[in-house]
């Protein structure tokens, strides 16, 4: 299968796209590398450096023809949402949009949308929290998230554009950096090794 990955150069869409390619899938990659390193990108995916915001990913898609989207670009930083709220729906959200729009007009069979395990529930009272638990986003990184997974409903409906959100929880392995607020398992190790 044909999978295009965006963000396939950051923590965890590499180490997607290292499965993918483990199990025989054909990748192709697109990451701007804001937060993304080359040395992540598996060597055996079709790399490409741009912006998911970009006519040029319009192009690509267009010419690449992928069955399945796995889309993990984004502007990952609840505090340089804060700082930033324009920036952050910029890439969160008009990014989001334009791969929605590059599916829908290239027949992509599926999105898989990489939401928030936890930023987008807030200040949630049941733990641990059910899929069915309302959204209660408290920062602009987790609102373009919970917006997102309306989008993908928005396009369910109205273009039959198939669709699986993951809300990933303290996610942690190979190539995470140590530090910042999502890394907090990482963050635990590397002060239980500093004594």
């Amino acid at each position: 299968m044909k999978i295009l990955v965006t963000g396939g150069a950051g923590f965890i869409g590499s180490n997607v796209v290292d499965a993918y390619v483990e199990n025989g899938h054909e990748c192709i990659v697109v990451d701007n590398l804001y937060s993304g390193k080359w040395e992540n990108v598996n060597p055996r995916a079709e790399f490409h450096l741009m912006d998911i915001r970009s006519d040029e990913f319009q192009r690509l898609v267009e010419k690449s023809r992928p069955q399945v989207i796995n889309h993990h670009a984004a502007q990952i930083s609840v505090p340089e949402s804060v700082r930033d709220p324009r920036f952050d729906a910029s890439v969160n959200i008009d990014g989001f949009l334009n791969v929605l729009e590059a599916a829908r007009r290239n027949g992509v069979g599926k999105v898989i949308f990489i939401s928030s395990g936890g930023a987008i529930y807030g200040e949630a009272t049941e733990y641990p929290t059910s899929e069915e638990y309302s959204p209660q986003p408290l920062s602009p990184y987790a609102i373009a998230k919970a917006v997102s997974e309306d989008y993908l409903r928005f396009y369910h409906h109205e273009y039959g554009l198939d669709y699986t959100v993951l809300r990933y929880s303290n996610i942690y392995g190979p190539r995470q950096i140590p530090h910042g607020e999502a890394g907090v398992v990482a963050i635990f190790m590397d002060r239980l090794l500093d004594g």
